[in-house]
């Protein structure tokens, strides 16, 4: 029985163990409180924040739409900004609503109980538990746990992370730990024997696993000079050894990080610095998209994105033709707009 997958957005916990008590992880960052969750391991955890795409991004993408008129035509640059920057946000909560899970690299908590479950079953043959998790694709498992499925609270025994390893290994690009384009990878995570077994009987057994999927992705909190071997992103996750691409429209390059230093002590996620081997070529501003989401996942975010805008109807026409009748044009429908983002971003969607 699948009895929860929780996400790391701040002041998320999970019940029945020792998460509901008093977090002892509380940091304070520019003046705001930074709740975080501890992992199996006893890591912090931050939830990142960042769209798939951002403003610069979407108005740079031949959408065909004077965003210039949103909110309101004669809306002041601020108003606009804002507007645009909602947009992004919604239409990457329509991303991930259609794929039922967060493209975003993710540090995921997650209590299974088994064996004799669909989710939790035993190989007779090499007594190796397979534990199909809710999210994928898995790239790294950071820990575990295990409680006597009969123990009211759990009385947890920590699972060290060389006893787990993903069913399926995720094949990169060029030698990088992010995962590629093509949408490869499991949802499965392989069980060291011994820890669960039919030796107590059907679903005896608690497992909580603490795992990492999907694509790093983030933005730079401070700018970049030109020369830099070193930028600030809103969300570590899965940065280590990856290769991403920085969106500065004609300053556009990709980098690789080689070392990650998070800004809360001991983390694996949230506010941190990159360090990057080859130094920065252009200078980079504050807000900046860092990414290694495959462009088909961005490319579904601003045709989401188009759609709203559409939806209101600033753009459309009609004109009266010569025979009396009425021509209405525009290109593609939100229908067909929306069709076109979910074809795009089909591959990705959770299975389970």
């Amino acid at each position: 029985m699948n009895r929860s997958a929780t996400d790391t957005s701040p002041g998320l916990t999970t019940p029945g163990s020792a998460l509901d008590a008093p977090n002892p992880c509380e940091h304070r960052i520019g003046g705001d409180a930074l709740m975080s969750l501890l992992d199996a391991s006893g890591f912090p955890i931050v939830g990142p924040g960042t769209p798939y795409i951002n403003p610069a991004i979407l108005v740079e993408a031949p959408t065909g739409i004077s965003w210039a008129t949103l909110p309101a035509p004669k809306a002041s640059p601020a108003q606009q900004l804002a507007a645009q920057q909602n947009i992004c946000v919604r239409a990457t909560g329509m991303v991930e609503e259609f794929c039922n899970q967060p493209l975003r690299a993710t540090i995921d908590i997650e209590e299974l109980q088994g064996p004799g479950t669909f989710r939790v079953q035993n190989q007779t043959n090499t007594g190796i538990t397979r534990l199909l998790m809710s999210r994928g694709p898995v790239t790294a498992i950071i820990g575990g746990q295990y409680s006597a499925a009969a123990a009211f609270p759990p009385q947890w025994q920590a699972i060290a992370a060389n006893q787990f390893r993903p069913e399926v290994t995720m094949l990169g690009i060029y030698g990088t730990t992010a995962p590629g384009a093509s949408a490869g990878g499991g949802q499965a995570i392989l069980l060291a024997p011994g820890w669960a077994s039919w030796a107590f009987g059907r679903q005896n057994a608690l497992i909580q696993v603490t795992y990492q999927t999907g694509w790093p992705h983030g933005s730079l909190t401070e700018s970049a000079a030109e020369g830099d071997s070193s930028v600030s992103v809103d969300d570590i996750t899965g940065w280590l050894g990856a290769v991403g691409t920085m969106y500065g429209g004609a300053q556009q390059e990709t980098v690789l990080a080689t070392a990650v230093t998070p800004t809360v002590a001991g983390a694996i996620s949230g506010p941190g610095v990159l360090t990057l081997p080859v130094p920065l070529s252009f200078a980079h501003q504050a807000g900046e998209i860092v990414t290694t989401l495959p462009a088909a996942v961005m490319q579904a975010t601003i045709l989401f994105a188009t759609v709203q805008a559409l939806t209101r109807g600033a753009t459309s026409t009609a004109v009266q033709s010569l025979s009396g009748g009425v021509n209405s044009g525009g290109g593609l429908s939100p229908t067909a707009l929306t069709d076109a983002a979910k074809d795009l971003i089909r591959p990705f969607k959770r299975r389970i």
